[in-house]
């Protein structure tokens, strides 16, 4: 199974979370989001979900 993170820098992005739901409808993905426009992201996680990921997208 394929690993996806999407690192989210920008509140409401329509494209980003259109991309997320298709890759995330397809059984092979498993995807993972990081929410980073919130008032105080967890950079230790985000760290530790870079790290386990095969591939990173930032929006």
């Amino acid at each position: 199974m394929r690993r996806v993170l999407h690192i989210l820098t920008r509140p409401d992005d329509a494209l980003a979370r259109q991309i997320i739901a298709l890759q995330g409808s397809r059984a092979e993905n498993e995807i993972a989001v990081a929410d980073l426009t919130g008032p105080s992201p967890d950079y230790n996680e985000l760290l530790e979900k870079i790290f386990a990921a095969d591939a990173v997208e930032t929006w």
